[in-house]
């Protein structure tokens, strides 16, 4: 991976080879708080929130540190100072700011990126075309000879129709606002000094480009993408499982891991569920987490899962025609699972197919502490593997930034 933007417009992010997709800002629910019932309702506003999409997303998890130096001030108008002493009142709320300064305090925010690129075609010939454009893009990047064109202001305008769709499409269900300018350059910024600081901001920070014109008389912008680049304009050097990571708040230590399979059957409400709330809740630190799914819809889904019947159907043959004990539970179980599935994306509502992958990030001031945080993160996931792969840190630690292209 490379850094993965070219331009910003609003909350419109535009990628490399022609990849776009709207940035949001999802509201939050007090979810422990939650009885069971609405626990479920919450779950299935979610589940129809992919369905009703239709296009690739992005989700992330992501901490900003809590205001500490601000507490005084937010709470100590609460007072009624004709019955209270104000000095002891603001002592009182002094030891307040200094136990949360100790404590690290943070708070969860979640953004979603929906891809605004068009419904693909499902056709075989299309497919083929896709997947040469897609290795010619790949080839010229890595060469170095690939040259970014224009962005004209048609498809920006395309862009923007699109994205309010989206936005319309999105409110139906869940509230959501379009995310801030300020709140992009605060995702990219904090990502070099996660564990350690918050980013300083800069107020008067604003994405630039160009304005050309074009050969046929129209306006083009070229986008000048050091401003976005800037943001995360930090010496990383990649060790085997872990990053060092040299930024202007100071020296960081980051690790990048991967869930491995999740569980069959899950019981939901609970923690083997709720991979990306409970086990992070329950850790004193903050840890970033992120979803990258690629939508497929019921008609593509359904081939993909009837190759994968015949799969299974020919391995269960095989064991039962050549092994002496029969075929093994597991193949059988693989039928079973395989037809089940088929049989719900045939079901009345006809639902999509995700293809997920999810990933985590943490920091920390040191290396010793990182290493405690990612072995104290990897026991409250129990049975659920986590992956720190090698070699790979630093490619990983660009799926947790901002990105319009997120499946890659």
């Amino acid at each position: 991976m490379s850094f993965p933007l070219r331009y910003a417009r609003g909350n419109v992010l535009v990628g490399r080879s022609g990849s776009s997709a709207g940035l949001y800002r999802l509201g939050m629910t007090s979810y422990p708080y939650l009885p069971s019932g609405e626990k479920w309702q919450l779950q299935r506003r979610l589940q129809r929130l992919a369905h009703a999409l239709s296009a690739d997303f992005s989700l992330w998890r992501v901490n900003r540190a809590y205001p500490a130096d601000q507490y005084v001030r937010h709470t100590e108008g609460l007072l009624d100072d004709r019955h209270q002493d104000p000095e002891a009142w603001r002592a009182f709320l002094c030891g307040h700011e200094r136990r949360l300064h100790e404590l690290g305090s943070h708070t969860p925010e979640v953004y979603l990126a929906v891809s605004l690129a068009g419904r693909r075609t499902t056709g075989v010939g299309s497919g083929l075309v896709r997947g040469v454009d897609r290795v010619r893009r790949k080839v010229e990047e890595v060469a170095g000879i690939g040259v970014a064109s224009p962005i004209s202001s048609g498809e920006l305008s395309e862009l923007e129709t699109r994205e309010q769709r989206i936005y319309e499409r999105l409110n139906g269900i869940i509230h959501t606002r379009r995310a801030h300018t300020v709140e992009l350059q605060w995702l990219l910024r904090r990502a070099a000094c996660r564990g350690i600081a918050e980013p300083q901001l800069d107020r008067h920070w604003a994405p630039d480009a160009l304005v050309v014109s074009a050969a046929a008389g129209g306006v083009e912008f070229e986008p000048l993408g050091h401003d976005l680049r800037r943001c995360v304009n930090a010496a990383i050097t990649e060790h085997q499982q872990s990053l060092v990571v040299d930024c202007e708040e100071g020296r960081g230590h980051q690790a990048m891991l991967a869930l491995g399979a999740l569980a069959e059957a899950p019981e939901f409400p609970g923690a083997t569920a709720e991979v990306l709330f409970s086990p992070l809740e329950a850790v004193g630190f903050p840890v970033d987490a992120v979803i990258h799914a690629r939508w497929l819809g019921n008609r593509q889904a359904l081939t993909q899962v009837r190759k994968r019947i015949a799969d299974v159907e020919h391995a269960y043959h095989e064991q039962l025609q050549g092994a002496a004990h029969g075929p093994s539970v597991l193949a059988g179980v693989d039928r079973v699972l395989a037809r089940e599935y088929e049989a719900q994306l045939q079901a009345g509502g006809h639902p999509p197919m995700l293809y997920a992958q999810i990933g985590l990030a943490l920091g920390a001031p040191s290396e010793e502490e990182l290493e405690r945080r990612v072995a104290t993160l990897k026991e409250q996931y129990g049975d659920i593997t986590l992956h720190r792969p090698a070699g790979l840190q630093h490619e990983l630690f660009f799926s947790h930034l901002p990105r319009p292209d997120g499946w890659v």
